[in-house]
């Protein structure tokens, strides 16, 4: 192959999928995409050579696998903890206990699981009582010192809204993100 500009428009209905660069390059890239974009086109009523239609050209396209190294539509690596988070939809069910030397720990941790799980959903902020009660479904709720543990891991948990409210949410900070994921690594190992 030469080393002459190349350029790939893909539209299906303008969600577009364009690269462009070196011939070389092209080819590489449309090579690491082929299973997504063939499934692409296939599920918006495109058929590649040889396929048959399933005759239901209005189902949604079923979820793409990424490539190695790519970001989820919600900008973060497309990870799962399968022995760790069921995750059906926008929902998120913790299906293990939560490690941890103590209660606040165990629910600093739980919390930690739990909004990575609603993040990679594309959830961010999700209701403080939500969180405590999921502490107290895993049986690590110290309901007298619960608000001093989650501001206690500030680090990894920005807890928005006025005290009390019922309009307080919990979200990850950078760092949470990361901690959340070595937490849900090595959990899913176990």
């Amino acid at each position: 192959m030469s080393n002459s500009e190349a350029k790939l428009h893909l539209s299906l209905a303008e969600g577009v999928f364009e690269i462009s660069g070196s011939e070389l390059f092209v080819s590489q890239q449309i090579e690491n995409f082929k299973e997504i974009i063939l499934e692409a086109l296939q599920n918006k009523g495109v058929q590649k050579p040889g396929a048959t239609s399933t005759g239901n050209d209005d189902a949604p396209p079923a979820a793409a696998k990424l490539p190695e190294g790519a970001k989820s539509e919600h900008g973060f690596d497309k990870k799962s903890f399968p022995r760790v988070l069921h995750i059906e939809d926008k929902s998120v069910k913790i299906i293990k206990k939560m490690p941890g030397a103590n209660n606040a720990k165990k629910s600093v941790n739980t919390a930690l699981a739990y909004l990575w799980g609603k993040r990679s959903v594309g959830v961010e902020g999700v209701p403080y009582q939500e969180i405590r009660d999921l502490c107290q479904h895993q049986g690590c709720l110290d309901s007298s010192n619960f608000s001093s543990t989650m501001k206690g891991a500030r680090e990894y948990i920005i807890i928005d809204g006025k005290k009390g409210s019922s309009a307080q949410t919990c979200k990850l900070t950078l760092p949470g993100v990361e901690r959340a994921e070595e937490l849900l690594e090595d959990l899913n190992g176990e």
